[in-house]
Protein backbone atom coordinates (compact mmCIF):
# COMPACT_ATOMS: atom_id res chain seq x y z
CA UNK A 1 0.00 0.00 0.00
CA UNK A 2 1.20 3.51 -0.74
CA UNK A 3 -0.01 7.08 -0.94
CA UNK A 4 1.52 9.70 -3.19
CA UNK A 5 1.42 13.40 -3.91
CA UNK A 6 3.30 15.74 -6.23
CA UNK A 7 3.67 19.37 -7.20
CA UNK A 8 5.80 21.23 -9.73
CA UNK A 9 7.74 18.15 -10.81
CA UNK A 10 8.50 16.96 -7.26
CA UNK A 11 6.83 13.82 -5.91
CA UNK A 12 6.60 12.08 -2.54
CA UNK A 13 5.45 8.49 -2.26
CA UNK A 14 4.91 6.83 1.13
CA UNK A 15 4.86 3.02 1.24
CA UNK A 16 3.38 1.25 4.26
CA UNK A 17 5.51 -1.33 6.03
CA UNK A 18 5.18 -2.88 9.48
CA UNK A 19 5.81 -0.03 11.92
CA UNK A 20 8.00 1.64 9.28
CA UNK A 21 7.49 3.72 6.16
CA UNK A 22 9.47 3.96 2.94
CA UNK A 23 9.59 7.51 1.61
CA UNK A 24 10.42 7.62 -2.11
CA UNK A 25 11.32 11.03 -3.56
CA UNK A 26 11.68 12.20 -7.13
CA UNK A 27 12.39 15.26 -9.18
CA UNK A 28 11.07 14.59 -12.65
CA UNK A 29 13.73 16.73 -14.28
CA UNK A 30 17.37 16.52 -13.32
CA UNK A 31 18.02 19.52 -11.00
CA UNK A 32 20.65 22.17 -11.55
CA UNK A 33 23.81 22.62 -9.48
CA UNK A 34 21.97 24.52 -6.74
CA UNK A 35 20.16 21.37 -5.57
CA UNK A 36 21.02 20.55 -1.93
CA UNK A 37 18.83 17.53 -1.07
CA UNK A 38 15.52 17.01 0.73
CA UNK A 39 13.99 18.12 3.99
CA UNK A 40 11.76 15.38 5.42
CA UNK A 41 9.43 15.31 8.38
CA UNK A 42 6.20 13.99 9.79
CA UNK A 43 3.24 14.86 11.97
CA UNK A 44 2.45 11.97 14.30
CA UNK A 45 -1.07 10.90 15.42
CA UNK A 46 -0.85 13.28 18.40
CA UNK A 47 -0.29 16.21 16.05
CA UNK A 48 3.37 16.63 17.00
CA UNK A 49 5.59 17.83 14.15
CA UNK A 50 9.11 16.45 13.83
CA UNK A 51 11.78 16.79 11.20
CA UNK A 52 13.57 13.57 10.33
CA UNK A 53 17.13 13.60 11.63
CA UNK A 54 20.31 13.39 9.59
CA UNK A 55 23.51 11.84 10.97
CA UNK A 56 25.50 13.92 8.48
CA UNK A 57 25.77 17.67 8.14
CA UNK A 58 27.77 20.24 6.21
CA UNK A 59 30.43 20.66 8.90
CA UNK A 60 31.21 17.04 9.69
CA UNK A 61 30.37 17.56 13.36
CA UNK A 62 28.90 14.86 15.59
CA UNK A 63 25.31 14.45 16.68
CA UNK A 64 21.95 14.35 14.95
CA UNK A 65 20.75 17.42 13.10
CA UNK A 66 17.38 18.20 11.61
CA UNK A 67 17.00 17.61 7.88
CA UNK A 68 15.67 21.17 7.85
CA UNK A 69 19.27 22.28 8.45
CA UNK A 70 21.03 19.26 6.94
CA UNK A 71 19.09 18.00 3.91
CA UNK A 72 18.95 14.28 3.16
CA UNK A 73 21.05 13.58 0.08
CA UNK A 74 19.20 10.40 -0.90
CA UNK A 75 16.07 9.69 -2.92
CA UNK A 76 14.64 7.11 -0.52
CA UNK A 77 14.39 6.93 3.25
CA UNK A 78 12.99 4.29 5.61
CA UNK A 79 11.46 5.95 8.65
CA UNK A 80 11.27 4.10 11.98
CA UNK A 81 9.11 5.99 14.48
CA UNK A 82 10.72 6.04 17.90
CA UNK A 83 14.34 5.86 16.79
CA UNK A 84 15.23 9.30 18.13
CA UNK A 85 12.28 11.55 19.01
CA UNK A 86 9.86 9.10 20.68
CA UNK A 87 10.42 6.59 23.44
CA UNK A 88 7.86 4.09 22.20
CA UNK A 89 5.80 2.96 19.24
CA UNK A 90 2.96 5.37 18.46
CA UNK A 91 0.39 3.80 16.13
CA UNK A 92 -1.91 5.70 13.83
CA UNK A 93 -2.08 8.03 10.85
CA UNK A 94 1.13 9.92 10.04
CA UNK A 95 1.40 12.88 7.72
CA UNK A 96 4.78 12.88 6.02
CA UNK A 97 6.03 16.05 4.38
CA UNK A 98 9.00 16.68 2.11
CA UNK A 99 10.53 19.47 0.07
CA UNK A 100 13.54 19.77 -2.23
CA UNK A 101 16.18 22.21 -0.98
CA UNK A 102 18.38 24.60 -2.93
CA UNK A 103 21.41 26.80 -2.34
CA UNK A 104 21.61 30.48 -3.10
CA UNK A 105 24.60 32.01 -4.88
CA UNK A 106 26.57 31.99 -1.60
CA UNK A 107 25.92 28.27 -1.05
CA UNK A 108 23.58 28.99 1.83
CA UNK A 109 20.30 27.07 2.06
CA UNK A 110 17.30 28.99 0.79
CA UNK A 111 14.71 29.08 3.62
CA UNK A 112 11.58 26.96 3.24
CA UNK A 113 8.00 28.13 3.10
CA UNK A 114 5.00 25.98 4.00
CA UNK A 115 3.88 25.93 0.37
CA UNK A 116 7.15 24.19 -0.60
CA UNK A 117 6.13 20.94 1.13
CA UNK A 118 4.42 18.00 -0.50
CA UNK A 119 2.47 15.82 1.94
CA UNK A 120 1.31 12.21 2.07
CA UNK A 121 -0.72 10.49 4.81
CA UNK A 122 -0.34 6.81 5.68
CA UNK A 123 -0.92 4.45 8.60
CA UNK A 124 2.08 3.46 10.70
CA UNK A 125 1.25 0.38 12.76
CA UNK A 126 1.65 -3.37 12.85
CA UNK A 127 1.01 -4.37 9.27
CA UNK A 128 -2.41 -5.99 9.03
CA UNK A 129 -5.09 -6.83 6.52
CA UNK A 130 -7.98 -9.29 6.49
CA UNK A 131 -6.96 -12.25 8.62
CA UNK A 132 -3.24 -11.44 8.51
CA UNK A 133 -0.64 -9.39 10.35
CA UNK A 134 3.13 -9.00 10.12
CA UNK A 135 5.88 -7.76 12.41
CA UNK A 136 9.66 -7.35 12.47
CA UNK A 137 12.37 -7.07 15.09
CA UNK A 138 14.33 -3.83 14.99
CA UNK A 139 17.70 -5.68 14.98
CA UNK A 140 19.69 -2.49 15.50
CA UNK A 141 22.18 -3.27 18.25
CA UNK A 142 24.88 -2.33 15.73
CA UNK A 143 23.58 1.17 14.99
CA UNK A 144 23.93 4.81 15.86
CA UNK A 145 20.38 4.76 17.19
CA UNK A 146 21.20 2.06 19.76
CA UNK A 147 24.51 3.70 20.71
CA UNK A 148 22.79 7.06 21.16
CA UNK A 149 20.02 5.57 23.28
CA UNK A 150 21.86 2.87 25.25
CA UNK A 151 25.59 3.09 24.55
CA UNK A 152 28.10 0.81 22.86
CA UNK A 153 28.95 -1.04 26.07
CA UNK A 154 25.42 -1.61 27.31
CA UNK A 155 25.04 -4.93 29.11
CA UNK A 156 22.34 -6.82 27.22
CA UNK A 157 21.09 -8.96 30.12
CA UNK A 158 21.63 -8.75 33.89
CA UNK A 159 22.50 -12.43 34.34
CA UNK A 160 22.47 -15.81 32.64
CA UNK A 161 19.26 -16.81 34.42
CA UNK A 162 16.53 -18.13 32.14
CA UNK A 163 13.87 -16.00 33.83
CA UNK A 164 14.59 -12.65 35.45
CA UNK A 165 12.82 -9.39 36.18
CA UNK A 166 13.04 -7.34 32.98
CA UNK A 167 11.73 -4.29 34.86
CA UNK A 168 15.00 -3.85 36.75
CA UNK A 169 17.15 -0.86 35.86
CA UNK A 170 19.55 -1.42 32.95
CA UNK A 171 21.05 2.07 32.68
CA UNK A 172 20.40 5.75 32.22
CA UNK A 173 20.15 7.84 29.05
CA UNK A 174 18.88 11.25 27.96
CA UNK A 175 15.32 10.18 28.77
CA UNK A 176 16.27 9.12 32.32
CA UNK A 177 16.58 5.66 33.85
CA UNK A 178 15.62 2.77 31.59
CA UNK A 179 14.92 -0.87 32.31
CA UNK A 180 15.79 -4.03 30.43
CA UNK A 181 12.13 -4.10 29.45
CA UNK A 182 12.49 -0.66 27.82
CA UNK A 183 15.53 -1.81 25.86
CA UNK A 184 13.96 -5.13 24.85
CA UNK A 185 10.75 -3.46 23.69
CA UNK A 186 12.82 -1.11 21.52
CA UNK A 187 14.93 -3.92 20.03
CA UNK A 188 12.16 -6.51 19.70
CA UNK A 189 9.90 -3.92 18.09
CA UNK A 190 6.63 -5.13 16.57
CA UNK A 191 7.62 -8.83 16.41
CA UNK A 192 8.09 -9.02 20.18
CA UNK A 193 4.79 -7.28 20.83
CA UNK A 194 2.90 -9.63 18.51
CA UNK A 195 4.39 -12.76 20.13
CA UNK A 196 3.69 -11.53 23.66
CA UNK A 197 0.15 -10.47 22.74
CA UNK A 198 -0.74 -13.88 21.30
CA UNK A 199 0.51 -15.71 24.41
CA UNK A 200 -1.25 -13.27 26.74
CA UNK A 201 -4.44 -13.71 24.75
CA UNK A 202 -4.34 -17.39 25.73
CA UNK A 203 -3.29 -16.68 29.30
CA UNK A 204 -6.16 -14.23 29.90
CA UNK A 205 -8.92 -16.35 28.35
CA UNK A 206 -9.81 -19.56 30.14
CA UNK A 207 -11.21 -21.09 26.93
CA UNK A 208 -7.99 -20.65 24.90
CA UNK A 209 -5.10 -23.15 24.88
CA UNK A 210 -1.79 -23.24 23.01
CA UNK A 211 0.18 -25.68 20.90
CA UNK A 212 3.71 -24.54 20.14
CA UNK A 213 6.78 -25.49 18.07
CA UNK A 214 10.04 -24.01 19.39
CA UNK A 215 13.73 -24.19 18.47
CA UNK A 216 15.97 -21.78 20.43
CA UNK A 217 14.10 -20.98 23.64
CA UNK A 218 15.45 -18.58 26.27
CA UNK A 219 13.51 -15.32 26.20
CA UNK A 220 12.68 -14.59 29.85
CA UNK A 221 9.16 -13.25 29.25
CA UNK A 222 8.12 -15.96 26.76
CA UNK A 223 9.46 -18.64 29.11
CA UNK A 224 7.52 -17.14 32.01
CA UNK A 225 4.29 -16.85 30.00
CA UNK A 226 4.59 -20.48 28.88
CA UNK A 227 5.17 -21.64 32.46
CA UNK A 228 2.06 -19.75 33.54
CA UNK A 229 0.11 -21.50 30.78
CA UNK A 230 1.60 -24.83 31.90
CA UNK A 231 0.34 -24.22 35.43
CA UNK A 232 -3.14 -23.72 33.97
CA UNK A 233 -2.97 -26.97 31.96
CA UNK A 234 -3.25 -25.06 28.67
CA UNK A 235 -0.09 -25.63 26.61
CA UNK A 236 1.67 -28.36 24.67
CA UNK A 237 5.20 -27.63 23.35
CA UNK A 238 7.35 -29.45 20.81
CA UNK A 239 10.88 -28.25 21.64
CA UNK A 240 14.06 -29.04 19.72
CA UNK A 241 16.57 -31.38 21.36
CA UNK A 242 19.46 -31.27 18.89
CA UNK A 243 22.93 -31.32 20.41
CA UNK A 244 23.17 -27.52 20.73
CA UNK A 245 20.04 -27.56 22.92
CA UNK A 246 20.93 -30.43 25.25
CA UNK A 247 23.16 -30.47 28.32
CA UNK A 248 26.73 -31.66 27.82
CA UNK A 249 29.68 -31.81 30.21
CA UNK A 250 27.56 -30.38 32.98
CA UNK A 251 26.64 -27.20 31.06
CA UNK A 252 22.85 -26.94 31.27
CA UNK A 253 21.20 -25.41 28.21
CA UNK A 254 18.26 -22.98 28.55
CA UNK A 255 16.07 -25.50 26.73
CA UNK A 256 16.86 -28.25 29.25
CA UNK A 257 16.37 -25.82 32.12
CA UNK A 258 13.00 -24.77 30.70
CA UNK A 259 11.91 -28.39 30.29
CA UNK A 260 12.71 -29.06 33.94
CA UNK A 261 10.79 -25.98 35.11
CA UNK A 262 7.90 -26.84 32.77
CA UNK A 263 7.49 -30.36 34.15
CA UNK A 264 7.42 -29.03 37.70
CA UNK A 265 4.74 -26.47 36.83
CA UNK A 266 2.62 -28.47 34.38
CA UNK A 267 -0.93 -29.39 35.30
CA UNK A 268 -3.10 -31.89 33.44
CA UNK A 269 -3.36 -30.81 29.80
CA UNK A 270 0.14 -29.35 29.63
CA UNK A 271 2.95 -31.44 28.15
CA UNK A 272 6.37 -30.99 26.55
CA UNK A 273 7.88 -33.21 23.87
CA UNK A 274 11.49 -32.99 22.62
CA UNK A 275 12.51 -34.03 19.09
CA UNK A 276 14.81 -33.00 16.22
CA UNK A 277 13.59 -34.86 13.09
CA UNK A 278 16.79 -35.71 11.17
CA UNK A 279 18.62 -32.56 12.28
CA UNK A 280 16.52 -29.80 13.87
CA UNK A 281 12.94 -29.16 14.95
CA UNK A 282 13.36 -25.70 13.45
CA UNK A 283 9.80 -24.25 13.38
CA UNK A 284 8.78 -21.20 15.42
CA UNK A 285 4.99 -21.57 15.64
CA UNK A 286 2.20 -20.79 18.11
CA UNK A 287 -1.29 -22.20 17.54
CA UNK A 288 -4.25 -20.82 19.49
CA UNK A 289 -7.28 -23.03 20.15
CA UNK A 290 -10.59 -21.85 21.58
CA UNK A 291 -12.54 -24.65 23.20
CA UNK A 292 -9.99 -26.95 21.56
CA UNK A 293 -10.75 -25.61 18.05
CA UNK A 294 -7.78 -23.91 16.30
CA UNK A 295 -8.46 -20.35 15.14
CA UNK A 296 -5.17 -18.42 14.93
CA UNK A 297 -1.48 -19.18 14.32
CA UNK A 298 1.84 -17.36 14.51
CA UNK A 299 4.81 -18.40 12.37
CA UNK A 300 7.94 -16.84 10.87
CA UNK A 301 11.69 -16.79 11.39
CA UNK A 302 11.77 -15.41 14.96
CA UNK A 303 13.08 -17.80 17.57
CA UNK A 304 11.50 -17.46 21.00
CA UNK A 305 14.89 -16.48 22.34
CA UNK A 306 17.09 -13.61 23.44
CA UNK A 307 19.01 -13.51 20.16
CA UNK A 308 15.88 -14.07 18.08
CA UNK A 309 14.14 -11.02 19.49
CA UNK A 310 16.88 -8.58 20.45
CA UNK A 311 19.86 -9.29 18.20
CA UNK A 312 18.70 -10.89 14.95
CA UNK A 313 16.68 -9.36 12.12
CA UNK A 314 13.52 -11.50 12.06
CA UNK A 315 9.86 -11.56 11.07
CA UNK A 316 6.63 -12.98 12.47
CA UNK A 317 3.36 -13.67 10.66
CA UNK A 318 -0.08 -14.16 12.15
CA UNK A 319 -2.89 -15.90 10.27
CA UNK A 320 -6.26 -15.31 11.92
CA UNK A 321 -7.97 -18.10 10.00
CA UNK A 322 -9.71 -21.22 11.25
CA UNK A 323 -8.78 -23.14 8.09
CA UNK A 324 -5.08 -22.25 8.27
CA UNK A 325 -5.01 -22.84 12.01
CA UNK A 326 -6.58 -26.27 11.60
CA UNK A 327 -3.90 -27.20 9.07
CA UNK A 328 -1.11 -26.17 11.45
CA UNK A 329 -2.82 -28.09 14.25
CA UNK A 330 -3.04 -31.21 12.07
CA UNK A 331 0.71 -30.96 11.42
CA UNK A 332 1.37 -30.50 15.14
CA UNK A 333 -0.63 -33.63 15.96
CA UNK A 334 1.20 -35.59 13.25
CA UNK A 335 4.52 -34.69 14.91
CA UNK A 336 3.41 -34.98 18.54
CA UNK A 337 5.15 -37.84 20.38
CA UNK A 338 6.77 -39.02 17.10
CA UNK A 339 9.10 -36.29 15.73
CA UNK A 340 11.04 -38.49 13.31
CA UNK A 341 11.94 -37.47 9.75
CA UNK A 342 11.16 -40.86 8.10
CA UNK A 343 7.71 -40.96 9.68
CA UNK A 344 6.88 -37.35 8.74
CA UNK A 345 7.95 -37.88 5.12
CA UNK A 346 5.23 -40.54 4.85
CA UNK A 347 2.48 -38.07 5.83
CA UNK A 348 0.38 -36.04 3.41
CA UNK A 349 1.80 -32.85 4.94
CA UNK A 350 5.37 -33.51 3.81
CA UNK A 351 5.11 -33.75 0.05
CA UNK A 352 2.23 -31.52 -0.99
CA UNK A 353 1.66 -27.78 -0.78
CA UNK A 354 -1.46 -26.57 1.03
CA UNK A 355 -3.16 -23.67 -0.76
CA UNK A 356 -5.29 -21.15 1.14
CA UNK A 357 -7.24 -18.96 -1.27
CA UNK A 358 -10.64 -18.79 0.42
CA UNK A 359 -10.41 -15.03 1.00
CA UNK A 360 -9.95 -15.28 4.77
CA UNK A 361 -6.24 -14.46 4.43
CA UNK A 362 -4.00 -13.29 1.56
CA UNK A 363 -3.52 -16.05 -1.03
CA UNK A 364 -0.99 -18.27 0.72
CA UNK A 365 0.78 -21.56 0.06
CA UNK A 366 2.21 -23.51 3.00
CA UNK A 367 4.81 -26.27 3.03
CA UNK A 368 6.07 -28.31 5.97
CA UNK A 369 9.31 -30.28 5.94
CA UNK A 370 11.22 -32.59 6.18
CA UNK A 371 10.46 -33.59 2.59
CA UNK A 372 11.60 -36.42 0.39
CA UNK A 373 14.69 -35.62 -1.66
CA UNK A 374 12.58 -35.29 -4.81
CA UNK A 375 9.97 -32.95 -3.39
CA UNK A 376 12.56 -30.77 -1.62
CA UNK A 377 14.41 -30.25 -4.90
CA UNK A 378 11.23 -29.53 -6.84
CA UNK A 379 10.05 -27.01 -4.26
CA UNK A 380 13.27 -24.98 -4.30
CA UNK A 381 13.50 -25.24 -8.09
CA UNK A 382 10.00 -23.76 -8.42
CA UNK A 383 11.04 -20.73 -6.36
CA UNK A 384 14.25 -20.43 -8.38
CA UNK A 385 12.23 -20.40 -11.62
CA UNK A 386 10.09 -17.52 -10.32
CA UNK A 387 13.21 -15.60 -9.25
CA UNK A 388 14.72 -16.00 -12.71
CA UNK A 389 11.59 -14.56 -14.35
CA UNK A 390 11.26 -11.57 -12.02
CA UNK A 391 12.30 -7.98 -12.73
CA UNK A 392 13.01 -7.09 -9.11
CA UNK A 393 14.24 -9.38 -6.35
CA UNK A 394 14.83 -8.33 -2.75
CA UNK A 395 15.95 -10.79 -0.10
CA UNK A 396 17.27 -11.19 3.41
CA UNK A 397 18.67 -14.64 4.18
CA UNK A 398 20.88 -15.76 7.05
CA UNK A 399 22.93 -18.44 5.31
CA UNK A 400 24.15 -18.07 1.70
CA UNK A 401 27.57 -19.66 1.88
CA UNK A 402 29.14 -21.48 -1.04
CA UNK A 403 28.41 -24.88 0.51
CA UNK A 404 24.69 -24.12 0.87
CA UNK A 405 22.80 -26.69 -1.18
CA UNK A 406 19.93 -26.32 -3.62
CA UNK A 407 19.29 -24.20 -6.70
CA UNK A 408 17.77 -21.16 -4.97
CA UNK A 409 20.70 -19.91 -2.86
CA UNK A 410 23.14 -20.50 -5.71
CA UNK A 411 20.94 -18.37 -7.98
CA UNK A 412 20.49 -15.58 -5.44
CA UNK A 413 24.24 -15.43 -4.79
CA UNK A 414 24.88 -14.60 -8.46
CA UNK A 415 21.92 -12.28 -9.11
CA UNK A 416 23.86 -9.06 -8.59
CA UNK A 417 25.87 -9.76 -11.75
CA UNK A 418 22.76 -9.36 -13.91
CA UNK A 419 22.22 -5.62 -14.38
CA UNK A 420 18.97 -6.11 -16.31
CA UNK A 421 17.08 -6.63 -13.02
CA UNK A 422 16.90 -4.73 -9.76
CA UNK A 423 18.28 -6.87 -6.96
CA UNK A 424 19.01 -5.97 -3.35
CA UNK A 425 20.01 -8.51 -0.74
CA UNK A 426 21.60 -8.92 2.68
CA UNK A 427 22.94 -12.02 4.39
CA UNK A 428 25.17 -13.12 7.24
CA UNK A 429 27.24 -15.46 5.10
CA UNK A 430 27.67 -15.35 1.35
CA UNK A 431 31.05 -16.86 0.56
CA UNK A 432 33.05 -14.81 -1.93
CA UNK A 433 30.02 -13.26 -3.62
CA UNK A 434 29.72 -9.78 -2.13
CA UNK A 435 28.56 -6.78 -4.14
CA UNK A 436 28.71 -3.34 -2.54
CA UNK A 437 27.33 -0.22 -4.17
CA UNK A 438 29.62 1.14 -6.89
CA UNK A 439 28.80 4.42 -8.68
CA UNK A 440 28.16 4.07 -12.39
CA UNK A 441 27.08 0.42 -12.23
CA UNK A 442 23.61 -1.12 -12.35
CA UNK A 443 24.74 -4.31 -10.63
CA UNK A 444 22.68 -5.35 -7.64
CA UNK A 445 23.79 -5.32 -4.02
CA UNK A 446 24.61 -8.37 -1.92
CA UNK A 447 25.82 -7.30 1.52
CA UNK A 448 27.40 -9.48 4.20
CA UNK A 449 26.06 -7.91 7.40
CA UNK A 450 28.15 -10.06 9.73
CA UNK A 451 31.36 -8.70 8.18
CA UNK A 452 30.23 -5.07 7.91
CA UNK A 453 33.18 -3.73 9.88
CA UNK A 454 33.98 -0.40 8.25
CA UNK A 455 35.62 2.03 10.64
CA UNK A 456 32.97 4.71 10.84
CA UNK A 457 33.82 8.40 10.40
CA UNK A 458 35.02 10.17 13.57
CA UNK A 459 31.81 12.05 14.36
CA UNK A 460 29.95 8.75 14.68
CA UNK A 461 29.46 7.05 18.03
CA UNK A 462 31.17 3.73 18.64
CA UNK A 463 28.68 0.95 17.94
CA UNK A 464 27.92 -2.18 19.93
CA UNK A 465 29.38 -5.47 18.73
CA UNK A 466 26.97 -8.15 17.52
CA UNK A 467 26.70 -11.09 19.93
CA UNK A 468 24.91 -13.21 17.31
CA UNK A 469 23.60 -13.18 13.76
CA UNK A 470 22.75 -9.78 12.33
CA UNK A 471 20.48 -11.41 9.74
CA UNK A 472 18.29 -14.34 10.70
CA UNK A 473 15.52 -13.73 8.15
CA UNK A 474 14.83 -16.27 5.45
CA UNK A 475 12.77 -14.45 2.84
CA UNK A 476 12.74 -13.59 -0.86
CA UNK A 477 10.48 -11.00 -2.50
CA UNK A 478 9.86 -11.04 -6.25
CA UNK A 479 8.25 -8.18 -8.21
CA UNK A 480 6.98 -6.41 -5.08
CA UNK A 481 5.15 -3.73 -7.09
CA UNK A 482 3.31 -6.03 -9.51
CA UNK A 483 0.20 -8.18 -9.33
CA UNK A 484 2.52 -11.19 -9.61
CA UNK A 485 4.35 -10.27 -6.35
CA UNK A 486 5.48 -13.16 -4.17
CA UNK A 487 7.02 -13.44 -0.70
CA UNK A 488 8.73 -16.68 0.30
CA UNK A 489 9.29 -16.64 4.05
CA UNK A 490 9.04 -18.55 7.33
CA UNK A 491 11.53 -20.67 9.25
CA UNK A 492 13.08 -22.50 6.29
CA UNK A 493 16.67 -21.55 5.42
CA UNK A 494 15.67 -22.06 1.76
CA UNK A 495 18.40 -24.66 1.33
CA UNK A 496 18.12 -28.25 0.17
CA UNK A 497 19.71 -29.77 3.28
CA UNK A 498 17.24 -28.15 5.62
CA UNK A 499 14.24 -28.97 3.47
CA UNK A 500 15.22 -32.64 3.60
CA UNK A 501 16.27 -32.87 7.26
CA UNK A 502 14.59 -30.14 9.35
CA UNK A 503 11.11 -29.65 10.67
CA UNK A 504 10.43 -26.33 8.93
CA UNK A 505 7.64 -24.10 7.66
CA UNK A 506 8.05 -22.47 4.21
CA UNK A 507 5.32 -19.99 3.29
CA UNK A 508 4.54 -18.26 -0.02
CA UNK A 509 2.27 -15.20 0.14
CA UNK A 510 0.86 -13.80 -3.11
CA UNK A 511 0.00 -10.24 -2.16
CA UNK A 512 1.49 -6.95 -3.38
CA UNK A 513 1.04 -5.08 -0.10
CA UNK A 514 2.65 -7.86 1.96
CA UNK A 515 5.49 -8.02 -0.58
CA UNK A 516 5.98 -4.27 -0.24
CA UNK A 517 6.28 -4.53 3.55
CA UNK A 518 8.98 -7.20 3.19
CA UNK A 519 10.69 -5.15 0.46
CA UNK A 520 10.97 -2.18 2.83
CA UNK A 521 12.56 -4.45 5.43
CA UNK A 522 15.17 -5.51 2.86
CA UNK A 523 15.96 -1.93 1.90
CA UNK A 524 16.48 -0.71 5.45
CA UNK A 525 18.76 -3.64 6.36
CA UNK A 526 20.74 -3.67 3.12
CA UNK A 527 21.35 0.09 3.18
CA UNK A 528 22.28 -0.03 6.88
CA UNK A 529 24.95 -2.69 6.42
CA UNK A 530 26.08 -1.42 3.02
CA UNK A 531 27.13 1.83 4.70
CA UNK A 532 29.03 -0.16 7.31
CA UNK A 533 30.80 -2.13 4.57
CA UNK A 534 31.94 0.60 2.20
CA UNK A 535 35.59 1.56 2.08
CA UNK A 536 36.06 5.04 0.70
CA UNK A 537 37.76 8.35 1.43
CA UNK A 538 35.95 8.70 4.75
CA UNK A 539 38.39 7.40 7.34
CA UNK A 540 38.89 7.77 11.06
CA UNK A 541 40.74 11.03 10.29
CA UNK A 542 38.17 12.53 7.90
CA UNK A 543 34.57 13.21 8.96
CA UNK A 544 31.73 12.38 6.61
CA UNK A 545 29.75 15.37 5.35
CA UNK A 546 26.84 16.18 3.13
CA UNK A 547 27.98 18.07 0.08
CA UNK A 548 27.51 21.51 -1.36
CA UNK A 549 28.70 20.34 -4.76
CA UNK A 550 26.35 18.70 -7.30
CA UNK A 551 28.33 15.49 -7.71
CA UNK A 552 26.28 13.72 -5.00
CA UNK A 553 23.10 13.55 -7.06
CA UNK A 554 24.55 12.74 -10.49
CA UNK A 555 24.28 8.98 -9.85
CA UNK A 556 20.50 9.27 -9.39
CA UNK A 557 20.19 10.48 -12.99
CA UNK A 558 22.83 8.21 -14.53
CA UNK A 559 20.96 5.54 -16.53
CA UNK A 560 23.88 3.16 -15.89
CA UNK A 561 23.69 3.45 -12.09
CA UNK A 562 21.50 1.34 -9.80
CA UNK A 563 20.54 4.48 -7.88
CA UNK A 564 18.82 5.79 -11.01
CA UNK A 565 17.04 2.46 -11.51
CA UNK A 566 15.99 2.57 -7.87
CA UNK A 567 14.71 6.16 -8.06
CA UNK A 568 12.45 5.28 -10.97
CA UNK A 569 11.31 1.97 -9.49
CA UNK A 570 10.14 3.34 -6.15
CA UNK A 571 9.08 6.89 -7.01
Amino acid sequence: MFTANSRNGFSLKAYQGSQMTLLALDLQEKPDDSFAGFTLGYINPKGQKNFIQNLLNFNGTSGFTSSEESPIQLFKWVHFPGSYQQTGILDGKYTYFAAPRYFDANKDLIPLKEKDFVKAKINVNDYSEEGFSLGFTRAFIKSQAFSSRYGAKQKLRPSNALIFDTMQKAGRNKYGDYTYEDMYAWLGYSARKIIYDILREALNDGSISVDMFAYDFNDPVIADLCLQLASQGKIRIILDNADLHTTKNGKVTPEDEFEDKFKKKAQTGSEIFRCKFARYAHCKIIILKKDNKPFKILSGSTNFSFNGLYVNANHVLVFDSKNAAQYYEDVFNAVWKIGKAPAFRLTTFSNAVQDFSDGSIPITEINFSPHTDQYAGQLLDSITANVKNAKSILFSIMEMGETTTGSLIKTLRMLHKDDSIYTYGVTDKSGKEISLYKPGRKNGLLINAKEANRELPPQFLKEHTLPGHAIHHKFVVTDFNKDTARVYCGSSNLALGGEKANGDNLICIKDTDVATAFAIETLRLTDHYNYRSLKDKETKNEPARIKKTPDWFQRFYDENDIRCVERKLFA
